[in-house]
């Protein structure tokens, strides 16, 4: 069962995740009269930061999937022996990070939301590593767990601190690298035209801006024990929703909604790129042959999303009955595309990765 756990995980955190809050498609004030490498530049410097602190993150979610967590570790837990995972040194990204505090363009939400999430990580990344390095060799077996307790009482905190100032900073960051993005658009388009690198780019940019919509709310791990009860529970009248939950080893987030105010519009912007990509396909243009593995892709995605966008309309973007495999769907059918379509777009943003 841990195996399947493990398979299903990212899959199943998108089925869990595929109907809930919203996240706004904001613009950078001020960011049309910005230059555009220098906003490329900032994004990519603060997607770094992002990426590099989330094995904190990964840690953390390692260590919960197998000790309770109000109780903290005893010693006797199944899977004890899954630990945690040490966190990288960063130094000279974080001293990089302050000494160009000042980029342009001016975004002090931002700014000051990093600097909060780098202290939150600074104050939790060598406690998971002493943490790491107790599983690691196996203190509990000489101490009784005495060292193990009295880590747990410390992470906890500043664990709980460090994921809620990342969700606060990943609300400021992702609007600025969508932002950066459109900003990359227009540029290819100004400097080359509605080149195949410019379709690929407008394409992306359209369905990123639904995929803006989708929830960002990671669901929690489920630990062993209790993990270990829901199977105990499960019967003849069991629900798919039971089994599905114990093969992603994770609660879902509860009570929300995609907000159709932001989700429909979207979905007519990409649309309108979509028509516009497959004039531009359909006339061969120069190049013809590099947009064999991407051609349909784009209409693809587009029939999955309207599968999805009927009963969420009718449902005002709350969750509805079966879901999932529409949800799936779309996910499946969007990171294809991407896949595919960031070769050709060549975008010098990085992939923010949550």
């Amino acid at each position: 069962m841990r195996a399947l756990r493990s398979c299903n995980t990212a899959r199943a955190a998108w089925l869990a995740l595929a109907l809930a809050a919203s996240i706004p498609m904001m613009t950078v004030p001020g960011a049309a009269a910005e230059d555009p490498a220098a906003t490329l530049q900032k994004a990519n410097l603060y997607i770094e930061v992002s990426r590099s602190t989330e094995r904190a993150r990964d840690s953390w979610e390692r260590y919960a999937s197998w000790v309770n967590m109000k109780t903290g570790p005893t010693g006797k837990e199944r899977y004890i022996s899954y630990g945690m995972y040490d966190v990288h040194d960063i130094a000279g990204l974080l001293t990089e990070v302050r000494n160009s505090a000042s980029l342009k363009p001016d975004t002090p939400a931002l700014d000051a939301a990093i600097a909060t999430y780098l202290a939150a990580y600074e104050a939790l990344a060598p406690v998971l590593n002493e943490a790491n390095a107790y599983y690691e060799r196996e203190g509990y077996r000489t101490d009784g767990m005495k060292a193990g307790k009295a880590l747990h009482v410390r992470m906890v905190p500043l664990a709980e601190d460090f994921l809620a100032k990342r969700e606060a900073m990943l609300r400021e960051l992702r609007p600025f690298v969508r932002a950066a993005e459109g900003m990359e658009v227009a540029a290819i388009e100004a400097s080359e035209g509605r080149t195949l690198r410019w379709q690929a780019a407008n394409v992306l940019h359209a369905a990123n801006r639904i995929i803006d919509t989708f929830p960002k709310t990671r669901p929690q791990p489920i630990d062993a024990d209790t993990l270990d009860q829901m199977i105990g529970n499960l019967g003849p009248n069991s629900s798919g929703a039971e089994f599905d939950q114990i093969i992603a080893g994770v609660v879902p987030p509860k009570g929300v909604v995609i907000d159709m105010a932001l989700f429909d519009p979207a979905m007519k912007s990409y649309a309108e790129a979509v028509e516009t990509f497959d004039k531009f396909a359909a006339a061969k243009p120069k190049g013809a042959e590099d947009l064999e593995d991407f051609n349909g892709k784009p209409q693809a995605l587009l029939a999955a999303l309207r599968e999805l966008q009927k009963p969420l309309q009718q449902n005002q973007g709350k969750d509805f009955e079966n879901s999932g495999p529409l949800v799936n769907q779309v996910v499946q059918t969007y990171f294809d595309m991407f896949n595919d379509g960031n070769g050709l777009a060549q975008s010098q943003l990085r992939t923010l990765l949550e």
